[in-house]
Parts: structure tokens; sequence; C-alpha cells
């Protein structure tokens, strides 16, 4: 008890003399300097008996995006250059709510140097409450909205786009190496075809192209073509049709917009494309075309787009989700991930999150998995993390304040 009381006391936040005076009464049986500072000590002592084994934060961990109260009243945030987030938690213990807080922040964020537009890809519409923070955002169902993923960004050559569109294509529906290499060689021939006219080519175009082509019954293509037409159909002859049937889409539009996108009525292959095309749209427009607007990407579940199966695949290399992580800093998108199941993320997300999140995870290996992720070695803390209350989290940055810490999530109502 009294060797936790001097670890304990050492993670408060009060001047080294008095640690060093108490600590030194307390080994050699003395008590006259723990009397003597009682009356500035005693708030101190109640906070020790109610609070966590982790220690408690200073002022660094202040940031313009508040989030969080740490247990001695400080208030924790993000700035703007604090890139990429991961929030890990079972149901109903706060992520969704955290995302609220996190992106309702954002949309009143008035810096004069650097405006915050904030994307949304959820699973439900709970999300649509920040309306009543800005009335200026785009609730996307999919139903009005065009797309064409065949369009190239504004300053890449079309063969360029290509080869971007091949990756995020046989990543989402999780096609080989060889029908790649087929679908580039059919976009790049139908880009030729259409480049005269004036307009791109849809997937509707592409779908017709190659299903016009023909190949011996016992050759490769006629596989590659299979494979390929087989997804394609799936696409524009399903929900999604009305959203592909364009030559020229929303996409450029989007990037100075607030938006939500809800992605709950589609499938997860679609999902998987339709999240990583727009990422990467976006991405591949703050490269070439320099602004002050600054991107929040928040993903409700991020499993399906970070899923480590992908970066298994060693016919493929890393998805396209891990070179964008690895990059978007400079180009000012800052990623926030939720998941339930944080251990079937890939390393793209953990190896390159300014914050970690963790809330309270049901599965114990979710909760081992993350204690390494955050460097939490001690037996007291991680006995503690088992034990979390709703809405209550252990908070880990990777600089500002390096040891984790415990913050509440602040009722609000939106």
């Amino acid at each position: 008890m009294r060797d936790k009381f001097l670890k304990d006391i050492g993670k408060l936040n009060i001047p080294q003399e008095m640690k060093n005076a108490i600590s030194l009464d307390i080994l050699s049986g003395s008590n006259e300097t723990f009397w003597e500072y009682k009356k500035d000590f005693e708030p101190l002592l109640v906070l020790l008996e109610s609070g966590s084994p982790f220690s408690l934060p200073d002022e660094n961990i202040k940031g313009k995006i508040s989030f969080g109260i740490s247990e001695n009243g400080i208030e924790a945030g993000f700035n703007n250059k604090d890139c990429h987030v991961l929030i890990a938690g079972q149901t109903g213990t706060g992520k969704s709510v955290l995302l609220k807080i996190i992106f309702s922040e954002a949309l009143i964020n008035n810096d004069e140097d650097e405006k915050i537009i904030c994307w949304l890809f959820v699973k439900a519409q709970d999300m649509r409450s920040l309306l009543k923070i800005n009335k200026d955002i785009l609730v996307a169902t999919f139903n009005e909205i065009k797309l064409n993923p065949l369009e190239p960004v504004e300053g890449m050559k079309e063969a360029e786009w290509a080869s971007v569109f091949a990756d995020l294509w046989i990543q989402a529906f999780r096609l080989y190496e060889g029908s790649k290499g087929f679908l580039v060689e059919c976009l790049n021939s139908l880009y030729s075809k259409n480049k005269d006219t004036g307009y791109y080519p849809s997937l509707i175009d592409l779908y017709y192209y190659i299903r016009a082509m023909k190949f011996p019954l016992v050759s490769r293509n006629a596989r590659y073509q299979e494979s390929v037409l087989n997804r394609l159909g799936g696409m524009i002859h399903g929900s999604l049709s009305s959203v592909f049937d364009c030559s020229r889409g929303h996409a450029k539009d989007l990037i100075s917009n607030h938006a939500i996108f809800e992605i709950l009525y589609l499938t997860s292959e679609q999902q998987v494309f339709i999240v990583n095309y727009l990422l990467s749209y976006l991405f591949y427009h703050k490269m070439i075309h320099e602004n002050n607007l600054r991107h929040f990407a928040g993903i409700d579940d991020a499993n399906l787009i970070f899923d480590k199966s992908y970066e298994l695949r060693p016919d493929l290399g890393l998805p396209i989700i891990h070179h964008l992580l690895t990059t978007v800093r400079k180009n000012k998108i800052n990623i926030f991930c939720a998941s339930q199941t944080p251990h079937q993320l890939g390393s793209s997300i953990h190896g390159n999150s300014f914050a970690k999140i963790m809330f309270s995870l049901s599965d114990g290996f979710d909760n081992e998995f993350m204690f390494k992720s955050m460097g939490i070695k001690d037996e007291e803390q991680k006995a503690y993390c088992y034990k979390l209350k709703p809405r209550e989290m252990v908070v880990k940055f990777s600089s500002r304040f390096q040891e984790p810490f415990i913050l509440n999530v602040p009722e609000v109502k939106l």
C-alpha cells in the first residue's frame, strides 16, 4: 500500500519539493511534513483515493478541438496538425458521441488561416444532428448524388487515374493481379476511344465495352473478363446504378463542402469502394491543387477500410489507404477511425495515429492488442481498463504528453 501511495504521489501535479518531503516522511515514519502540507494536499488526496492508476496529464494535452475532460479537470484536445485518430470500443461506450463532439467542434472552428471541412462515413442516421451546428452539410444517401469513378482528378492524366482506379477496384472486390492488368488495359483503350468526344466514360460504358470483347473461352483474358464483368454488373445494376450513370460527377464539388455519407444500405464491397474512392480523389485533388482547406474525415466502422487481411495479400502489396495514411498529413487530411474490434485492423492505422483512444472492450484479445498498441505495461493500469465506465476512455498521444491518461466524454446534447 505504501509503495502504491509513493508511486501515485509521483503522478500528481504538485511541486517536486512537496513530493520529496511527503515521500521522505512516509518512508521514515514521520508525519511532520505531511501535516504541514495537509491543507494544500487534501484535495489531491481525495483525487488519489478515487482516481485511476494512470498519470494525471498537464496543460500540454490541450488543443483547439476539445473532446474530453481529464481526472484533474484539464480539457484535452487536438490541434489541426495532429494527424489521425484511432477510437476503439464496444457498442454503447461512447464512440459515436465522441465523433459527434470532435466534428461539432471542427464545424465551428473559425481559423482564418485554415478552414476545416468535415466528411463523415457512417452506417446510421444519428450524425444528422450535426445539422443543428451547421446547416450547410450535405447528407449523401446515394439517391441523388452523382459519381463517376472513371473521371480523373483535374490535372491528372487519364492513364495515371486508370492505375489508381484499378487499385481501388481490385482491393474493394478482392480480385487478383491479372484482373488488374486487364482492367487497366481496357480503361486506357476506352479513354482513347472517347478522347475526341469531350466526355469521360462511365462505369456503365466500361461494362458494355468489356462485355463486347471476344476471347477464346479457355484463354486467361476470358477469365479476367468474367471476373471484372461480374463485379461491374453488381455495381451498375444494383442500388448505385443511378449514382454512376454520368460522365462528370459531383466529386470535385464535394471538396469544399461538409458532407455526411450514409453508406448503411450499400454492400460491404460497395462501402469499401466508395470510401476509398472519395478519400483517394480528395488526396490527389489536394496534392495537385493547394488551398487553405483542412479535411477531417471520420469513418464510423474502420474495419471495412483498414481490415488487416488487405495487408496480407502479397500479390497486391499494401492497400491504397495505407499509402494515403502515410502521406496525407502534408495534404491536410486528418482521418478519424472508430472500431469495435481493433485487433482486426491493419498496421497502417495503428502505426500512423497521433492519438489512440480506448473505451471499454468486451474481448480480452482486443484489450491486450490495444495495450500493446498504446504501450500500456503497468498491471494496475491494465486491470483498470477492464473496468472502464461508459464514456470513460484511456488516451495515448504520440507527442505533447506521451503517457496514457484517463478522459471522460462530457455530457452534450446536439
